[in-house]
C-alpha cells in the first residue's frame, strides 16, 4: 500500500491498524495536504455489512461537527478499497499515555474526561452510539493555547438509533472492547442506547484514574465482572482521589442503565462541577466586568494627591511598598492609578472565583515529572527506577542529561545514561531539577506577545533563584533548594495572569483597553496569588509558597526565612541589572539594606554571594538555549 495512490493522496506510512482497518499518512499529490487515511481491511471488505458500517462512520461523523470529534473530510472508494480521509492529528492516544504514567492526575483526567463527554453528547443528540469507546480511541493533541486537547475517534460500529434501515450488527453478537463493554453490550443487546457510552466511558475513567480496570482476567472473566460484579472503590487502588470523583465513575459503572447517568450532556455537567471544563475564553460578563469598572470619583482638577491608604502596584514599577507614597502626581499619573486599582480589583474578584470554581487554567506539572517526584520521595526507590521512569519524557532526560554534565553538577567524566545523571544529582537535587523544567516552560509561549515580554522574566527568575540559593551557604539553618525553588517561581504567575488579560482584550473587539504600562502593573498586582497557588499544586516546599505570597515586604517576625531570603535576591538582582526594567536605585538600596539587617548578613558575605551573578545567569541561558535547539518541539507548550 506504501507508494499508492488513494483519492488523490499519496500513502507516506502506516500509522496503525484495528480489526476493521488500516489508518495510512497520505500527502495530496496537488495541494501537498498531510490526513490520515482510514482504508477498510481487504478481507472484510466483501461483507456488505461491514461497508455500510464503514461508510456510515464518515457520515456520521461528518454530521456531528463537533471540536472533540476528529474530522472526516472526503471518503470513497478506489482500486476495491473503501477509504475515509481524516484530519491528521499529532499527539498521541489516552492509552499511549497511560502506558507511560500509569495513571493520570485527578485534574488533568476530569478535563479530558469531560471533552470526551461533551462530543459524546453531541453524538448522541443526533442518535448516533459509539459503542467502542476504550482509551485507544481518544486522541490527545496539543494546541498553542490547550495542551492535551482531545479528540473521539473510531465510530467505525457506531449504531445509529432509529434507523429503519442503514447499518445493523447481527442479534446477539457482541462487537467492541470486552474490557470496556457495558452488561447490555456483553449481552448482545441490540436495542442499547447512549447509557451504553456511559458505562463505557466510566471504565475509562476508571482506567484513567486508578491505573486499573475494574474487572480483569481473561474474556469470561471480564464478561462475568460486568454482568454480575461490583467494581471496587476507586479510592481503594488511589487513596488520594476525591470522594466526588469517585461517586461519578461509580455510577456511570452501575449495572442496571437505569442507575448511571441518562444521559452525557449531564454526566458532562457533572464532570464540569468537578472542575473539568475545558479552558474558555472570558465572557462578555468578565470582560465587561474588567473594561468597564465601576465609576470612580472624577480627578480634582490641577495635581491631586495620591491618598495614603490607596494599594499601589509593586516595587517593580513604582516603587517599594514600605517607601511612603508621593506626595504629588501629575493628574493623568493618578488616573493612570485608579485605572491599576480598578482593573486590578476586577480581576481579582475573576481570579478567585474561578479559583474556587476550580475553571482557572493554571499550568500543570508533567505527569512525568509528578511521577518522579512521588518515586524520588519513596526511600526505596532506586537511580535505575527513576530513570526508566525520566527515560519516558526525551525532553526532560535530554534537559536532565545536559544539567548533570554542567560544571553545575558535573565531574571530570562525562555521563551519557539518564541512570548516571539521577545518581550525580541526587534525589534531592533531581526533585529541584524536574521543577525548574516545568516552570521554564511555563514562561515559553508560542504566542509571541507573551514570548517577548516574559523571557528577560524567566532570566530574573534565574538570578534570583541562583543568589537566593548561594545567599543560603550564609545561613546555613535554611533550605539551599527551597530557597533556590521560591526564587526560581517567584514570578511564575505572571504569565497566567498575561494570558488572562490577552484574552479580555481579545474578547473586547475595540482592542486593549488598558496602556502598556497598567497593563504590566496589573500583572504585578495580581500574580501573587495565582503563583502561590501553582506552588501548591505542584507539590512544592510549603515555604516556596509562603516566599512567593510575601514577597512584598520583609516578614520581620521570622527573621532568617526562604521568603525574605527570595527578597533580598529579587533586590539584588534588580541592582545587577537583572530585570526587565531599570530600577530605582534609592529604593531598591533600601530593600538590600534591610534585607541585611533582617537575615543578619554582612555587606561582605551578601557581595560575595553576588560576584560574578550576571556571567553565571547569562552561562545558564545560553545553555539553556542550546538544548532547547537539540530537543524541537518537545520544549515548546502553552503557557
Amino acid at each position: 500500500m506504501i507508494g499508492a495512490t488513494l483519492l488523490n493522496y499519496r500513502i507516506i506510512s502506516q500509522l496503525g491498524a484495528g480489526g476493521l482497518g488500516t489508518v495510512y499518512l497520505g500527502e495530496h499529490a496537488i495541494i501537498g495536504r498531510k490526513a490520515a487515511l482510514k482504508v477498510l481491511n481487504a478481507t472484510v471488505s466483501q461483507d456488505e455489512h461491514i461497508v455500510q458500517r464503514f461508510i456510515a462512520e464518515a457520515r456520521s461523523v461528518n454530521t456531528i461537527r463537533h471540536p472533540n470529534i476528529v474530522d472526516v473530510t472526503d471518503y470513497g472508494q478506489e482500486n476495491g478499497s473503501f477509504i475515509i480521509v481524516m484530519e491528521l492529528l499529532e499527539g498521541e492516544t489516552v492509552a499511549a499515555r497511560l502506558e507511560k504514567v500509569l495513571s493520570i492526575e485527578e485534574r488533568h483526567a476530569v478535563t479530558m474526561l469531560t471533552q470526551a463527554a461533551s462530543a459524546l453528547a453531541a453524538a448522541h443528540e443526533r442518535g448516533i452510539v459509539h459503542r467502542d469507546l476504550k482509551p485507544d480511541n481518544l486522541f490527545l493533541t496539543s494546541y498553542p493555547d490547550y495542551p492535551d486537547f482531545l479528540k473521539v475517534l473510531d465510530f467505525g460500529i457506531a449504531k445509529l438509533l432509529g434507523a429503519s434501515s442503514g447499518p445493523r450488527t447481527t442479534p446477539g453478537l457482541i462487537i467492541g472492547t470486552p474490557a470496556y463493554m457495558s452488561p447490555e453490550q456483553v449481552m448482545g443487546d441490540e436495542a442499547l442506547d447512549a447509557r451504553s457510552d456511559i458505562y463505557s466511558l466510566g471504565v475509562v475513567a476508571y482506567r484513567m484514574l486508578t491505573g486499573r480496570l475494574p474487572f480483569e482476567g481473561n474474556l469470561m472473566q471480564l464478561m462475568q465482572g460486568h454482568l454480575n460484579g461490583t467494581p471496587a472503590p476507586l479510592r481503594e487502588h488511589e487513596p488520594r482521589l476525591s470522594e466526588a470523583i469517585e461517586r461519578v465513575v461509580l455510577r456511570c459503572l452501575a449495572r442496571k442503565p437505569e442507575d448511571r447517568y441518562q444521559s452525557m450532556k449531564v454526566l458532562r455537567k457533572e464532570l464540569a462541577t468537578l472542575g473539568g471544563r475545558p479552558p474558555v475564553a472570558f465572557s462578555r460578563e468578565e470582560v465587561a466586568a474588567v473594561v468597564a469598572p465601576r465609576p470612580i470619583a472624577p480627578v480634582e482638577q490641577g495635581l491631586a494627591k495620591v491618598p495614603p491608604a490607596l494599594p499601589l502596584a509593586p516595587d517593580e514599577l513604582v516603587g517599594d511598598p514600605d517607601e511612603p507614597p508621593a506626595v504629588e502626581v501629575t493628574r493623568e499619573e493618578h488616573a493612570e492609578r485608579l485605572q491599576v486599582v480598578a482593573v486590578s480589583a476586577r480581576l481579582k474578584e475573576i481570579i478567585c472565583k474561578r479559583l474556587r470554581d476550580d475553571s482557572l487554567k493554571l499550568p500543570a506539572l508533567p505527569e512525568v515529572a509528578m511521577r518522579c517526584l512521588d518515586l524520588a520521595n519513596d526511600p526505596e526507590a532506586s537511580f535505575a527506577a527513576l530513570a526508566r521512569l525520566i527515560e519516558r519524557d526525551p525532553f526532560i532526560a535530554s534537559r536532565l542529561l545536559r544539567l548533570a554534565n554542567s560544571p553545575v553538577y558535573g565531574g571530570v567524566s562525562r555521563i551519557s545514561s539518564v541512570e548516571g545523571a539521577v545518581s550525580r544529582v541526587g534525589f534531592k537535587t533531581l526533585v529541584a531539577v524536574l521543577q525548574e523544567l516545568a516552570a521554564e516552560q511555563v514562561f515559553v509561549s508560542r504566542d509571541p506577545t507573551i514570548r517577548h515580554a516574559f523571557r528577560g522574566i524567566w532570566e530574573h527568575c534565574l538570578g534570583v533563584a541562583t543568589l537566593a540559593r548561594d545567599l543560603c551557604a550564609h545561613l546555613p539553618m535554611l533550605d539551599a533548594n527551597a530557597a533556590y525553588l521560591g526564587g526560581l517561581f517567584h514570578d511564575i504567575g505572571k504569565p497566567v495572569v498575561a494570558a488572562m488579560l490577552l484574552d479580555l482584550e481579545r474578547g473586547k473587539q475595540a482592542g486593549a483597553f488598558v496602556s502598556g504600562g497598567v497593563w504590566r502593573r496589573v500583572v504585578d498586582e495580581c500574580h501573587r496569588e495565582v503563583g502561590s497557588i501553582i506552588a501548591f499544586r505542584w507539590y512544592l516546599p510549603r515555604e516556596v509558597a509562603q516566599a512567593i505570597a510575601q514577597l512584598d515586604t520583609f516578614d520581620l517576625r521570622r527573621g532568617r526565612s526562604t521568603s525574605n531570603v527570595v527578597r533580598l535576591a529579587n533586590g539584588l538582582c534588580k541592582r545587577e541589572g537583572l530585570d526587565v526594567k531599570a530600577p530605582d536605585l534609592e529604593v531598591v538600596s533600601r530593600v538590600i539594606l534591610q534585607g541585611r539587617q533582617v537575615l543578619r548578613l554582612s555587606e561582605e558575605q551578601v557581595e560575595a554571594s553576588v560576584k560574578g551573578l550576571t556571567q553565571r545567569v547569562q552561562a545558564l541561558t545560553q545553555e539553556r538555549a542550546a538544548g532547547e535547539g537539540s530537543v524541537g518541539a518537545m520544549s515548546r507548550s502553552a503557557s
